[in-house]
């Protein structure tokens, strides 16, 4: 538990019962269940329900065939570099205010509160494509910014998303060179250049054969967890999983279909 959330929980729990509080997304909301309103809970169920591609994570059309064992029309426009994507859904509202608040806010509570969401989507996605979930592996922030952060969102997202099914989660990436905040960058080749070589992966054998899942909180060009993907496909063969999937909560599904 990171030492900041040590000192700041005795003065939380005080303030919370001074001044209960209300939805972590809406603060205009006067009643809530366990952090969030009816209201956000719904449109949380709204965005969860749009129907997207299960590789790339992107959204499909409403008269789109969405094969769940073959990249959509859009997969070449994200650099995935993996099997299959879960995602709670796009990156819009409420989800975008609760991610916020977890990473820049240190309201740690919130990765509890978007976890059974993500559990969900990994579930379905899992048990679509009748793919094992052997392993819970969080994107690893450079140890600086992680110290100057207080904590990795990941992190706390995979663990709490860990807990209720009992997923094992494993940590054998670590990323060996800092780099600009991804969220500065719009062009995709800066970004992927940005990330290129921004992780390696412990070589033993405990993915050997395992259906893997990377946990992030936002993914937009798909360039950070390609990344992390490439340095576990650089494992030696007999080394190496049989699958590496993506989840995360939110989707930046900004790119339109191709012509």
């Amino acid at each position: 538990m990171p030492i900041l959330r040590t000192i700041s929980a005795p003065a939380r729990n005080i303030a919370d019962l001074l001044f209960p509080p209300t939805c972590w997304a809406d603060p205009h909301a006067l009643e809530s269940h366990a952090g969030l309103s009816e209201a956000s809970r719904l449109a949380i169920a709204r965005l969860a329900a749009q129907s997207y591609c299960h590789r790339c994570g992107l959204t499909t059309g409403p008269f789109a065939a969405n094969n769940k064992s073959h990249p959509c029309a859009r997969c070449p426009e994200r650099l995935a570099g993996i099997t299959r994507t879960a995602r709670v859904g796009t990156f819009s509202d409420p989800l975008v205010t609760l991610i916020h608040r977890l990473k820049f806010a240190r309201n740690w509570e919130i990765a509890a509160i978007l976890a059974p969401f993500l559990h969900h989507a990994i579930t379905t996605v899992a048990e679509e494509s009748h793919t094992s979930i052997d392993c819970l592996i969080p994107i690893p922030l450079h140890w600086w910014r992680k110290a100057r952060r207080g904590f990795n969102q990941a992190e706390e997202i995979a663990g709490e998303t860990a807990k209720l099914s009992g997923w094992k989660i494993q940590r054998p990436l670590k990323r060996i060179r800092g780099t600009s905040p991804q969220a500065r960058i719009t062009a995709p080749t800066v970004r992927a250049e940005n990330v290129k070589g921004a992780f390696i992966c412990r070589s033993d054998s405990s993915l050997a054969g395992k259906h893997i899942w990377l946990i992030d909180d936002v993914t937009t060009t798909g360039a950070t967890i390609h990344a992390a993907a490439l340095a576990i496909r650089k494992l030696p063969r007999e080394l190496r999983p049989a699958s590496i999937n993506a989840a995360v909560i939110c989707v930046t599904d900004h790119a339109s279909p191709p012509p």
